[in-house]
């Protein structure tokens, strides 16, 4: 076979990123481990433990690989270490259409008669192992063909009732069998062999999959004549129909023709989707006598054991003497012991004609004669047996059969493709006509012109025709007719053999034959939309008389080539949809969601197909699509037999389940109802394969719709980290970034509606997804947009000032001092103002007895006894005072202010060796250190305990060390620790060590300090730009650098070249003598690049000193530093002026975000410290100690007398049960507060959903033009229902907050 009839695999390659991760898969590589140890542990070769099996999955490592591309799918053969320099050789195999990756095999070999599945460095012959691979699935496949072959008792001949002898693989080239060769399958049958049993042996035998549509292409042979680009033109739209459907191809199989064109169709496709492995099954149906060189395929009985337990005891002695001998010479063993015959024609005979080589099987029927036609009866009745064997549906219980659509494809032809067609329409299978390929076609296309459309219909016409206008149009049509056939007949003399039947098919099955032409507009050249109209039409005018299954095939068909507008016209309308019936709509509401249409999933929502009727197997069959290339990268160690939702959940909630399965399905039944929880575990689906649009819309119908996007953006979030791809990475953030503006653009929106509730929400569990609060997902997700939302700022606002009333004049100001006089006796905090916090019970509008989740209100409480206001003790007053994470801020402000007072007073005049030798330490003999000193040290050691709760009490470790503000504590706790080491030893160098770390570490202290300044957006955006901009001078800073030590080391080189080199001559000019400075020894010292590096650096800032000399080293040092002065100054300090302006603009857009999400976390930070600054936090901790251990001993106490219970209501994310929130499937209450929200979250999403292109300003402005058309719709209520001009308010609300303000 030549090279274009191939699937040539690749070259051995070194292993890439994407390979391994590729390997990682759970499936993939914990099967291998699996296997490896279970195969060594039967043939006791290495008895490996469970030791050597964490060993073998911690070492593996993909080092060479190669791709094979086979029928359905793509084979990757890999050699992968697995540690103690052992390699083993593996096989995975991606399907076609599913791309679904499996571990396929684990290469065997035999030392001294013992198996083994590990190798040494020196067996490295990939190529030989995979050709044993391929030896070994040959060996597999034809074990069951003879098995099915006896089972069914297929016969050779119509003669003989022996089973048939030929059957086995086709190698279209006479080269040795190697990786690279493409095999198709054969058999030869009797012709008596009944359509069902051929069926069967396609499916069981060859392991045929069920398709979707069957496409049967006839026409043309030998005869064949069709321009190039016509040719195009088909092989494009028919590979694209096959493809699109999941279909059966059906040709003669002959190399000839229009069957020669499907074939090279199918191998161009093959080429251009040679990654993805696609392989289309294209079934050539043909005459054993028929084909030429059929001697070639035809084998002796002796090479076939007829005895099945024979040949497998044969096989494996053969496979066992293979193995053991060189792997170089196995190809030809393999070729002939397991049937793949050499099938080459090199000579061309006359009636007969050689097989295409691009197929994938052929069906060869033997009944003694050489005629091509005598098969054609029993193709047309293969074809209708697969339709009403392959496809099964359950409807209300009941099993019933669905027909697999059908269509057969005329391209030009003879009299053979003409009775083909008229038996194709007898049995009512649709007829595409290519109309201008020529002969057959063109004649059927011009006589179909003939015959009204609605001739055969007349008793559904409103006004019938008079007897004589139809007697005067038939008689019209018959010299038509005859006109056509007598023109045709000149060119053809076989048409008084077939007008008979052609002219009576074409009257009687007039609606199913589509006529495609080529450049005509109805198609606009798309063969597979002429397809698609036949199968309507067959669907319409099938003569089923279950109009519930014409609607079901219909839909079905406009689901698979994607034709909204179709459906939305004619299937799915206000009229028809009352005649569908449930499961049917279910089914086709699956299958929208598994091929990502949202249009249709949103279309059949709309009319009432509920997603909580779908199922647990719905659910697991949408997740069997998990494996393709788009869904999310999993990165997770699991067992073999763990579900795909399984892995995708340890993968990304592994901090949900604590390493526990989450799979919550495999304890329920498949048919039992996903119910409310159905939108939820959809979406979550649609986010892990990456379906975006359509999780998009799933989001909109889940329940808590302001949680679902946070949820969405972890996800995202998480796969961003675990991808290698740049590209996918920011494809990932980029949703995720979406998601987020979902998810604050919702919260706002019921913040607008009820302040109260919405920031009620933001502390309310939901128990849709797992008891997490929002604000605890949304710090997870490190959604930005969401935190910096009004109503998150709000709730902030709230948490800030605690029962102190923020909306009282110079508020801040007030706190402060009371802060500041007598910081820990705050006798001024009793003339603050106060909110009073408690919960209100709001009664159901709908039911008043039902009584909703509690909602958070306030009552303002004044300093003095005021009529009317509830008073508050003094001791409340001081509790409230402390418990204000703004009073904690100023407490910790001003300590950071004495504090950095007190390290550089230390450090400036008080800091001195340890005193060993009885001097005076603050006035105080022999005292060791000074007690400022002293002092400084427990602030710092106590600041030291407070960094190490903060890194204790954190979910995760990655985000504490995500901020800069902890690294920068860290650090400098890191480099004090350091210092005070030193300082204890009596030595110079550590004392200065200790000296210098302290100083740096004075430095990291006062840069810590403007993390206060984020409390106020002024300061704290300018802080943003500067953190920024500083980014931009470290890329700076390595560009100065290269032109500075390139300019500084050349330049001091010259100017010193005079005090390195001394040229003595003699007076009368002549050189005597050339010496060197220290005879050219020591002129090295690290003073030198200090020197240069200071010579350098200050003509950066334009600081340039005159040259002293004029000999040439000085004039070319002096043109060096024009060079450098004009570079440095002119051209690299404005690019960088440049990149800080670029910078700041682009951190001033987005100011509002950064600054509201770093308030946020200051919040949080001050609200979780100790009620006291160091040095007085200690005493705190003491506190929080004693109490513990006292709690710990009643709970021992208690233990015996008392069952533990678990409690779900404020679970952090990292600490949910999983046997109460996961594993167990509960049906939660949809309470009342989460149908307000889905009621205000339902018109953002119709309104985004439908605008989903348009910019979330757009969005914006919308809102703002609605508010004020109410507004407007307001005061002319106003307007006309009053006589004066004296508007009462329009926010009632809001003049009675500001008066109690």
């Amino acid at each position: 076979m030549s090279d274009e009839h191939q699937n040539s695999m690749g070259p051995v390659m070194d292993a890439t990123p994407e390979i391994q991760e590729l390997s990682e898969r759970p499936e993939i590589k914990h099967a291998a481990i699996h296997e490896l140890h279970k195969k060594h542990h039967e043939n006791q070769v290495h008895h490996f433990t469970e030791e050597h099996r964490e060993k073998h999955i911690a070492a593996w490592k993909v080092t060479k690989y190669a791709e094979e591309v086979a029928a359905y799918g793509i084979n990757y053969f890999m050699k992968v270490f697995i540690g103690d320099g052992l390699f083993i050789h593996i096989r995975v195999h991606r399907q076609a259409h599913h791309a679904k990756y499996d571990f396929y095999s684990l290469h065997e070999t035999f030392k001294h008669d013992v198996a083994t599945c590990v190798f040494t460095e020196g067996i490295h012959n990939l190529n030989g192992v995979f050709i044993q691979e391929m030896a070994g699935e040959i060996a597999e496949q034809m074990r069951n063909v003879q098995k099915k072959i006896k089972s069914l008792a297929i016969c050779q001949q119509d003669a003989s009732n022996e089973l048939t002898m030929d059957f086995g693989f086709l190698k279209f080239d006479e080269n040795e069998l190697d990786s690279s060769t493409r095999l198709s399958e054969y058999i030869r049958l009797s012709l008596n062999t009944s359509a069902e049993t051929v069926v069967k042996f396609m499916k069981d035998g060859w392991g045929l999959p069920n398709p979707d549509l069957i496409i049967s292409v006839t026409g043309g042979a030998k005869s064949f004549e069709m321009s190039t680009r016509l040719k195009k033109v088909f092989q494009r739209g028919l590979v694209a129909a096959a493809v699109n459907t999941n279909a059966w191809l059906i040709t003669a199989g002959t190399n000839a023709g229009v069957v020669k064109e499907v074939g090279e169709a199918l191998n161009n496709y093959r080429y251009k989707n040679e990654k993805h492995g696609l392989d289309v099954p294209c079934i050539g149906i043909g005459s054993w006598g028929y084909t030429a060189g059929n001697e070639l395929l035809s084998k002796p009985a002796s090479i076939w054991p007829t005895s099945m337990n024979g040949y497998s005891k044969g096989s494996h002695l053969l496979m066992k003497s293979m193995r053991s001998q060189s792997l170089d010479a196995i190809h030809m063993d393999v070729a002939d012991e397991y049937c793949v015959r050499n099938y080459v024609v090199k000579e061309k005979l006359k009636k007969r004609c050689d097989l295409e080589p691009n197929h994938t099987h052929f069906l060869l029927f033997d009944d003694g004669g050489t005629s091509a036609d005598t098969v054609l009866p029993l193709r047309a009745e293969i074809e209708k047996y697969c339709r009403h064997s392959c496809s099964q549906t359950v409807v209300e219980d009941e099993t019933e059969q669905t027909l697999i659509p059908i269509v057969m494809v005329l391209v030009e032809g003879g009299p053979s493709s003409i009775r083909t067609i008229c038996q194709a329409l007898d049995s009512n299978t649709p007829v595409v006509v290519v109309k201008d390929s020529g002969r057959a076609a063109d004649l059927v296309a011009e006589l179909y012109a003939c015959y009204p459309e609605n001739e055969n219909n007349t008793g559904n016409n409103i006004f019938p025709l008079r007897p004589q206008t139809a007697a005067s149009r038939s008689d019209s049509r018959e010299v038509e007719i005859n006109k056509i056939l007598t023109k045709a007949k000149n060119d053809n003399a076989w048409i008084d053999e077939i007008k008979s039947d052609l002219c009576r098919v074409l009257s009687e099955r007039h609606e199913l034959v589509t006529i495609f032409k080529f450049d005509g507009k109805k198609h606009n050249g798309n063969l597979e939309d002429a397809i698609l109209e036949a199968l309507f039409n067959a669907a319409k005018f099938s003569g089923d008389t279950n109009e519930q299954h014409r609607r079901t095939a219909e839909l079905k068909l406009a689901l698979a080539w994607h034709k909204f507008d179709y459906t939305q016209n004619y299937l799915l309308t206000d009229t028809t949809i009352s005649k569908w019936k449930e499961p049917n709509l279910r089914r086709a509401l699956v299958d929208a969601l598994r091929r990502g249409h949202v249009d249709f999933v949103e279309l059949l929502i709309e009319f009432g197909t509920s997603l909580e009727n779908l199922t647990v197997a719905d659910l697991k069959e949408l997740y069997k699509t998990a494996n393709t290339s788009n869904a999310l990268p999993l990165k997770i160690r699991a067992k073999r037999d763990a579900s795909m939702r399984d892995l995708f959940y340890l993968s990304y909630f592994k901090s949900l389940c604590n390493g526990a399965m989450v799979d919550r399905t495999l304890s329920l039944k498949d048919e039992q109802r996903l119910g409310k929880s159905a939108s939820r575990d959809l979406f979550l689906w649609a986010i892990f394969l990456d379906r975006f649009e359509l999780a998009t819309y799933l989001c909109s119908k889940t329940w808590n719709s302001s949680v679902a996007p946070l949820f969405g953006a972890l996800i995202y979030r998480r796969a961003a980290r675990l991808t290698l791809d740049s590209e996918m990475k920011q494809q990932y953030m980029g949703n995720a970034d979406q998601l987020d503006n979902y998810a604050a653009s919702i919260i706002d929106r019921c913040f607008d509606n009820d302040e109260e509730f919405a920031v009620d929400m933001l502390k309310r569990p939901s128990t849709v997804f797992y008891n997490i609060t929002p604000l605890q997902l949304a710090l997870k997700s490190n959604c930005r947009s969401f935190i910096a939302s009004k109503c998150v700022q709000r709730y902030i606002d709230n948490e800030w000032y605690g029962h102190i009333n923020y909306k009282r004049q110079a508020i801040h100001f007030r706190v402060f001092l009371c802060s500041l006089f007598l910081p820990l006796l705050p006798i001024f905090c009793f003339f603050l103002p106060y909110v009073q916090k408690h919960k209100r019970l709001v009664r159901s509008a709908r039911d008043p007895s039902t009584i909703s989740q509690p909602t958070m209100i306030h009552s303002v409480i004044q300093p003095g006894l005021n009529r009317g206001r509830v008073y508050l003790g003094k001791v409340d007053k001081i509790a409230y005072f402390y418990r204000a994470p703004i009073v904690r801020f100023y407490y910790y402000t001003i300590f950071f202010v004495i504090f950095l007072g007190l390290f550089s007073f230390v450090l400036l005049a008080d800091y001195f060796p340890w005193n060993n030798y009885q001097e005076q330490r603050s006035g105080i003999q022999g005292l060791h250190i000074p007690i400022p000193e002293i002092f400084l040290h427990i602030c710092l050691w106590c600041l030291a305990i407070e960094e190490a709760r903060q890194l204790i009490s954190v979910d995760s470790k990655r985000e504490f060390f995500s901020r800069i503000w902890n690294i920068i504590d860290v650090l400098g706790i890191v480099l004090y620790v350091i210092g005070f080491i030193t300082r204890f030893f009596v030595n110079e160098s550590l004392f200065t060590i200790s000296k210098i770390f302290l100083c740096l570490d004075l430095i990291l202290w006062y840069v810590r300090t403007l993390n206060l300044f984020a409390a106020y957006e002024k300061f704290g955006l300018k802080l943003f730009m500067i953190f920024n901009t500083m980014r931009d001078l470290l890329f700076f800073i390595c560009f100065i650098l290269i032109f500075l030590y390139g300019f500084s080391v050349a330049s001091w080189s010259l100017i010193n070249t005079a005090n390195q080199v001394f040229w003595n001559y003699n007076s009368d000019g002549s050189l005597y003598n050339v010496s060197t400075a220290n005879d050219g020894n020591d002129l090295w010292t690290w003073q030198t690049i200090r020197d240069v590096t200071n010579y350098g650096v200050w003509k950066v800032f334009g600081q340039v000193d005159p040259i002293n000399g004029n000999d040439s080293y000085s004039d070319v040092a002096f043109v060096l530093a024009i060079l450098f002065v004009a570079i440095a100054n002119v051209l690299l300090l404005n690019v960088l002026v440049a990149l800080f302006n670029l910078t700041i603009q682009n951190v001033q857009n987005q100011s509002h975000v950064l600054w509201r999400y770093q308030r946020f976390l200051l919040v949080a930070e001050y609200r979780d410290k100790p009620l006291l600054p160091p040095p007085f936090n200690i005493f705190y901790y003491l506190f929080v100690f004693l109490r513990y251990i006292i709690r710990k001993m009643k709970s021992l106490c208690c233990r015996c007398r008392r069952s533990a219970t678990v409690s779900g209501d404020n679970v952090p994310i990292d600490r949910i049960d999983v046997s109460e929130s996961i594993i167990q499937r509960e049906e939660f209450k949809v309470t009342d507060a989460m149908q307000r929200e889905s009621a205000i979250a339902d018109d953002y999403w119709g309104y985004t959903l439908k605008h989903g292109k348009k910019d979330q300003m757009e969005i914006a402005l919308h809102d703002i033009e609605e508010k004020l058309h109410d507004v407007r719709q307001q005061l002319q209520m106003i307007h006309t229902g009053s006589n004066n001009n004296n508007y009462q308010p329009l926010n009632n609300d809001r003049n009675s907050c500001a008066s109690e303000d």
